[in-house]
């Protein structure tokens, strides 16, 4: 890895609000700096800040996140009247009882505001005592409406009743209390719940995966042959439902390791250590100058990127023309920024693992390039909890996993990839290139 130069580290710094006042060293060690918010000496490290996004500065870091966890009176106010329930005291805090009128039966009760919002409870108490004593034809008739068929005897709230979903004919045994009162979905197949095993094989062999053993659930690895290389795969039904994720051998995420070291051999590399993975650094010999070096097979065969650090010239490379590109990927609602340098196939990798290019901005020099993605990323992370990376649940990190944001705010509006890319271009203007 190329030693990054002491004035430019000193410019990122100043960009992200912390002026060194000590020499740079490297990135790994601390920075005597003072904070331009708030004045303090800190001494965060260059990798820290500059690399991974993290703020400098303790006392703005908590000062910046308890201002976020803070409610809002007034929108709290919103929400449990929302729910049904008008509060006609001050609001405290969100675990205190809050004196409120039900909206329904004019009674003053006294939920808390976790139990009403956060876990999506009933505020009013003889509400819910009515609800469990209601009219078995009205409760019938909510269930028609929300997409389940009852074809069984309605006993309470609280118990599964056997219906039939009118969206895929399934029997399903949903609760009143939850399709109803906090809004679940009635058909835990629709919902992505549960899935029919002899459905869920269909899938995998329409993404040319044939399993060979019994279904382990949605989010459990899946003993599979790939119809297209004939290697053994263990993928996940969810990633491959919901994601398009196929083939790790086919997809350039996993090789044999005698293939693997054929490819590196004919790039110009010899192995000299036992293959590890893909992404794993792997220590070679130059076959042109001799150098010892540790690429990832990844970069060198996947990428056409890193490489010998005397001889090569691949890689990203900062005195190189360059682009900085927006992506969307619908099935993860997300959003990443990248940057490569003009020529190589980085984004077409990225399209053949279901990205959807939005836009580019081309740089003379890669080095802007850089800047500009990663004042774009501070723009983003800036912003709050909600707009860090993007990982999916139980989703393992993947390559470039560490640009993107959620299209989807905490609020559960969606973003619109155009304002993304605004930031991008403001980013572009606001350092000057």
């Amino acid at each position: 890895m190329a030693r990054i130069d002491p004035e430019d580290a000193k410019v990122s710094m100043i960009t992200r609000s912390l002026w060194p006042i000590a020499d740079f060293r490297n990135t790994q060690e601390k920075w005597l700096c003072v904070c331009m918010e708030c004045g303090d000496l800190v001494s965060p490290r260059y990798n820290n800040v500059v690399n991974k996004g993290a703020g400098g500065c303790k006392r703005c870091g908590s000062r910046r996140g308890a201002s976020k966890q803070k409610l809002d009176a007034a929108a709290a106010k919103a929400r449990m009247i929302e729910k049904g329930v008008w509060p006609i005291s001050a609001f405290v805090k969100t675990l205190a009882p809050w004196l409120c009128v039900c909206m329904t039966c004019g009674e003053f009760v006294f939920p808390t505001y976790g139990s009403v919002v956060t876990s999506g409870y009933g505020g009013c108490k003889y509400c819910a005592v009515a609800s469990k004593t209601m009219d078995s034809a009205a409760a019938k008739e909510r269930m028609i409406a929300s997409g389940v068929w009852p074809v069984a005897d309605f006993k309470n709230t609280s118990n599964p009743w056997l219906c039939v979903c009118m969206t895929c004919g399934r029997f399903v045994k949903p609760r009143y209390n939850s399709v109803i009162h906090k809004g679940h979905g009635g058909c835990q197949f629709c919902g992505r719940r549960e899935v029919d095993p002899r459905h869920a094989k269909a899938v995998m062999i329409a993404h040319n995966l044939w399993p060979i053993s019994s279904f382990p659930g949605t989010s459990g690895p899946w003993l599979c042959v790939c119809m297209k290389c004939g290697e053994f795969v263990n993928p996940r039904y969810g990633g491959t439902a919901y994601r398009g994720s196929t083939c790790k051998f086919c997809a350039g995420k996993a090789v044999d390791p005698e293939t693997a070291k054929a490819r590196m051999i004919a790039k110009g590399y010899w192995p000299i250590a036992v293959f590890a993975g893909a992404r794993a650094p792997w220590l070679c010999v130059c076959m042109e100058c001799g150098t010892f070096n540790s690429p990832r097979y990844s970069s060198i065969v996947s990428d056409n990127q890193g490489g010998c650090s005397q001889c090569s010239t691949s890689g990203f490379r900062d005195d190189a023309p360059a682009l900085i590109y927006l992506m969307v990927h619908d099935a993860r609602g997300s959003a990443k920024v990248g940057i490569c340098n003009v020529g190589t196939g980085r984004i077409e990798k990225h399209e053949r693992n279901g990205w959807v290019l939005f836009d580019t901005h081309t740089f003379d020099l890669g080095v802007h390039a850089r800047d500009a993605e990663r004042a774009t990323l501070t723009t983003w992370r800036s912003r709050g909890e909600d707009w860090k990376a993007a990982l999916l649940p139980d989703e393992d990190k993947y390559d470039g996993f560490s640009e993107t944001v959620s299209l989807v705010r905490a609020d559960g509006h969606m973003t619109d990839p155009a304002q993304l890319w605004d930031d991008v271009l403001n980013s572009i203007k606001r350092l000057g290139l």
